[in-house]
């Protein structure tokens, strides 16, 4: 199809019998007026008329966004011209061979993108997989030199202790990406328990440095202590969170998560999590490194506060991940 300069519509047919449309385009988009778009399909405007009034009758489209209003020669008044959104969705309507035409047109580019866009995605996902593999490699033989070598100077211990961390948090997100991420067995004695008397030490700290309100650690009803309790529930005689880390996962996602304060839930909820961590040996690596630094800390808190509740069990085996 081929907006001439009188206007009107021209068709061209390829010896296939399918239609070759070439339009114009402006602002991303092409207007055409009902009277065109009678061309467009050879039908009577009564037909487009009718179409266009039930698409947007039924909310398909708005017209608000679909319509504009333009002065063109030989009229006293603004005509209505219709976007390509409108179009297409008459060309889906009209019974006549040009429609026809036109809806093979159309079904014939869908295709092709969704062929070509299934092809491209693949490839980059393949793309993305070698990168991965290869910067895996590049990370290990870093860390297999510096490990064989006889730098012992702070720097050479630094670089190993970047590269290890990183290489950890690429197997983390790989694992994640490939929907192989589990629960880690991790630690099974628990030497600390936490209790809500030693957890109110913590707020009260908290508390002490906001003195200036009197919402920030204020309990709604018991809601703190049901979290306490979820985090050592059982089932069948056995506790549902086996695990130190998944305990100290859930207890950074529920205190977060249930909202149990007025106020300063985010910031109790760390503090908790970082205070269990800390008495059961397990805040630091064996390098003396913080297994989740404060910045790390901050990202998790925030990401647990903006998640949907049925993301629960992913975040809580990241963050059981990134204990081990």
């Amino acid at each position: 199809m081929e907006l001439n300069e009188t206007g009107k519509i021209v068709i061209y047919q390829t010896k296939s019998g399918q239609a070759k449309l070439e339009v114009k385009i402006s602002d991303d988009t092409i207007w055409l007026t009902q009277l065109q778009i009678s061309y467009l399909f050879n039908v009577d405007r009564t037909v487009i008329t009718k179409h266009i009034n039930n698409i947007f009758n039924t909310r398909e489209l708005l017209k608000e966004s679909n319509v504009q209003k333009m002065h063109i020669a030989k009229s006293d008044k603004p005509v209505s011209f219709y976007n390509l959104d409108v179009i297409i969705s008459v060309g889906y309507r009209v019974n006549s061979i040009q429609g026809t035409q036109f809806r093979i047109w159309a079904t014939n580019i869908l295709r092709k993108h969704l062929v070509d866009g299934y092809t491209i995605n693949k490839q980059r996902i393949k793309e993305v997989e070698r990168k991965y593999l290869e910067l895996q490699k590049t990370i290990n033989m870093l860390a297999s030199n510096i490990k064989t070598s006889n730098l012992v100077s702070e720097e050479a211990k630094g670089i190993l202790q970047v590269i290890g961390r990183y290489s950890k948090a690429l197997d983390i997100l790989d694992r994640y990406d490939h929907q192989n991420l589990e629960v880690p067995k991790g630690k099974k004695k628990e030497i600390f328990k936490i209790t809500y008397e030693n957890a109110e030490e913590i707020i009260a700290v908290i508390q002490s440095e906001f003195r200036e309100s009197s919402l920030v650690g204020r309990e709604y009803k018991d809601s703190f202590k049901s979290v306490l309790k979820d985090i050592y529930q059982t089932f069948d005689g056995k506790e549902l969170y086996s695990t130190v880390e998944e305990k100290a996962a859930n207890i950074l996602y529920l205190i977060t998560k249930n909202h149990c304060f007025v106020d300063g839930n985010k910031r109790i909820a760390a503090s908790v999590f970082v205070l269990y961590l800390q008495n059961n040996n397990i805040l630091f690596d064996k390098s003396g490194l913080r297994r989740i630094d404060d910045n790390a800390l901050v990202a998790l808190t925030l990401m647990i506060a903006t998640s949907k509740p049925q993301e629960k069990e992913t975040i809580v085996k990241i963050i059981s991940n990134l204990l081990i």
